[in-house]
């Protein structure tokens, strides 16, 4: 609180002028409402006392590429200590600007430079404040995009741009949390993942909570917004109704976990060439601001009238305005958007992007936006969007992990929550380990995974020669019944006549010897062993919905059952944590035929 003391000093002001232009909107007159969109011609004025302080000032002209931290950076302004200060202040100095991260070129804005106190003006002392509770408090504060590198945490990310005081620290990660709802564990971040911090102050951490006003519309509850999902159901955009803003809410959500921007409260100020200004309700118009450099008006009500459209469009090549018609449902709206984003390439139901790789990933939605082409530096995400009803329809959480780190978002919408963990005590075999310090690993595990017992490195009586004084003793590499019929695998490589004179004599004779190749070493043994095994490619879809509209993996390799009638599935590919966590829950146990040394 501040408290000022007048001793006859006359404040001057530079004059004002502001014309509005109410002949543009007629078509606003009957039932629209008037405060959602007004144009301005302003004069430049010049501020230097605000709030007891006097502020020398920049009067600052807005080019292509700017944005409100770059400038201050170059003017050395991010490292000052009274950082905070200047940004309140640059706020107030500039009430068009309710959204700092939106500024447009030809705009005029006041860059306060230093800020000295004056004498008339007494500090009290600071009213106690308390710590944010709900994000309703929040509607002021900046944001800005990060993009996560290799080796990031999340700790150091706001360490290392902010400096936060350590006792503030806990409620800043816990503000970054609720504007980064996807972010489900703060220890857990994927490099180019896109994160939205607030931009620092003492303040943020320790704003006094604004009452919630009463009065509103009713936003709609989860289940409300849930069930106006599926396809077909119609969501109205020419009310200010609950479903109005539960598109208007669904639409954000999908658009911010693709790492665009969507702007949905306060108001937007788009400069016009002329000098004057066209003011937009945000609730009305959201602005979707995409990391291409374009920028979507989207005119929920329809009621942007043409000549204005053609204004903005006229005036800035980045601007486009996507109309929705009165009974357009999520799935409409959607598609009118994606289709004015100018993405290099949008896919639709039934067709697909395939990953190559050790394991092949088809990847199919509802969309399937690939932002640019072949560009693999460019840090947008391929994003692949499905309309669910119902949370067998989710995509696994690991599936989802392992995507992430390909550089493909999977947006299942609405997020059902995932299914509960696994109870405690209750063991689930993922991955099968081939035991490397015994005789003839791969054999070995193979057929205890069969059930069968075996010596190894037995010597075996073949002929015996009675009074003749002639006995023909060899030595097996692996030597068992089966089946009343005695069996030998051979590694060391029998000369041809023993092997015949083997067989001679009854024996099962396998001769692996000089075999390398893993894969075909495990299809010669099930086949030895009598037991039916598939080497064909195997397709596994990620999620419980229909295939053109899903997540396929494809992972070569054989799959047989073990003597209990598990499946295992046996692959020379290396298989990511997430991949064999996913075959664990379609029943597979996995065998790396990697592990084995040829």
């Amino acid at each position: 609180m501040r408290v000022k003391t007048v001793r006859g000093q006359v404040a001057s002001f530079l004059p004002t002028i502001l014309i509005s232009l109410t002949w543009l909107f007629a078509p606003l007159a009957q039932g629209q409402e008037k405060d959602t969109l007004s144009i301005s011609l302003v004069q430049q004025a010049t501020v230097k006392r605000v709030e007891g302080m006097e502020v020398a000032c920049e009067h600052y002209r807005v080019k292509r590429g700017d944005y409100i931290w770059k400038i201050m950076r170059q003017r050395g302004l991010l490292e000052r200590r009274d950082f905070p200060e200047l940004i309140s202040i640059l706020r107030s100095m500039n009430k068009s600007l309710t959204n700092l991260d939106l500024i447009h070129p030809g705009q005029t804005i006041l860059i306060p430079l230093n800020i000295t106190p004056v004498s008339e003006y007494v500090e009290a002392a600071d009213f106690p404040r308390e710590p944010i509770t709900r994000v309703s408090s929040l509607k002021d504060i900046s944001l800005e995009n990060y993009v996560v590198k290799p080796g990031n945490t999340l700790t150091m990310i706001v360490q290392s741009k902010y400096k936060i005081p350590g006792e503030y620290l806990y409620e800043y990660l816990k503000l970054v949390q609720k504007f980064n709802p996807t972010v489900k564990n703060l220890d857990l971040i994927y490099p180019n993942q896109v994160i939205r911090l607030p931009i620092y102050s003492p303040e943020i951490v320790r704003m006094p909570i604004k009452p919630q006003k009463t009065g509103k519309i009713k936003t709609a509850s989860r289940a409300e917004r849930i069930e106006t999902v599926p396809k077909g159901t119609k969501i109205s955009a020419t009310k200010d109704t609950g479903q109005t803003i539960s598109l208007r809410k669904q639409l954000g959500d999908i658009f911010n976990q693709m790492g665009e921007e969507w702007v949905d409260t306060g108001e937007q100020f788009i400069p016009l060439r002329s000098g004057g200004q066209i003011n937009l309700k945000a609730e009305s118009f959201p602005t979707l601001n995409l990391r291409s450099g374009l920028r979507l008006i989207i005119d929920l009500k329809n009621q942007l009238p043409e000549d204005i459209s053609r204004l903005i469009q006229a005036d800035w090549k980045d601007y486009r305005i996507v109309r929705l018609a009165a009974d357009d449902n999520l799935e409409a709206a959607l598609d009118k958007i994606l289709a004015g984003s100018n993405y290099y390439k949008i896919l639709k139901s039934g067709e697909q992007f395939t990953v190559g790789g050790d394991v092949d990933i088809s990847i199919a939605g509802d969309w399937v936006i690939i932002p640019h082409r072949g560009k693999r530096d460019i840090t947008d995400k391929i994003a692949a969007i499905s309309l669910i009803s119902n949370p067998s329809e989710r995509t696994p959480g690991m599936v989802r992990a392992y995507l992430e780190k390909l550089g493909i978002k999977v947006i299942d919408y609405p997020d059902f929550p995932a299914p509960a963990p696994v109870k405690e005590g209750v063991p689930i075999k993922k991955k099968i380990t081939i035991e490397e310090n015994t005789d003839f690993p791969l054999p070995t595990l193979l057929l205890t995974l069969a059930g069968q017992s075996f010596s190894s490195q037995v010597k075996i009586p073949v002929y015996k020669g009675g009074g003749s004084g002639f006995d023909l003793i060899m030595k097996a590499d692996l030597f068992f019944n089966r089946k009343g019929k005695d069996c030998i695998i051979d590694f060391t490589g029998l000369p041809p006549d023993i092997i015949s004179l083997l067989k001679k004599h009854q024996f099962l004779v396998l001769s692996l010897a000089g075999e390398k190749d893993p894969n075909r070493m495990t299809e010669r043994i099930l086949d030895f062993l009598g037991l039916p095994f598939d080497s064909k490619p195997h397709h596994f879809l990620a999620a419980a919905r229909d295939e053109a509209r899903n997540i396929r993996f494809t992972i070569p390799g054989i799959s047989f059952h073990d003597r209990e009638g598990k499946k295992i599935l046996a692959t020379d590919k290396k298989m990511q944590q997430e991949i064999v966590s996913f075959l664990s829950q379609k029943g597979y146990s996995l065998l790396e035929l990697s592990q084995q040394e040829s």
